[in-house]
């Protein structure tokens, strides 16, 4: 669906110093609905500090295997 909405389908991030030095922004499109922008906003940082590379300080690559892990955590019944 394109066009404007009745209300704002999507969801942000503001992570200041998750590590020293280290912030997160980003925004997550609702496409069709909120939902999950929201548990995109929600899980992102617990999932992107749990990464190996993260831990490691290769943070573009924790970042692609943070999207990778919230988009089969959302293909779960649980998630």
């Amino acid at each position: 669906m394109q066009g404007w909405r009745r209300s704002n389908e999507d969801a942000h991030i503001c992570a200041t110093d998750i590590e020293p030095g280290v912030h997160l922004f980003g925004v997550f499109d609702g496409h069709g609905g909120c939902e999950v922008a929201k548990f995109c906003a929600k899980h992102i940082v617990s999932e992107l500090k749990s990464d190996f590379n993260f831990k490691n300080k290769n943070y573009p690559e924790a970042l692609k295997n943070t999207f990778i892990s919230l988009d089969l955590r959302l293909l779960t019944p649980q998630a």
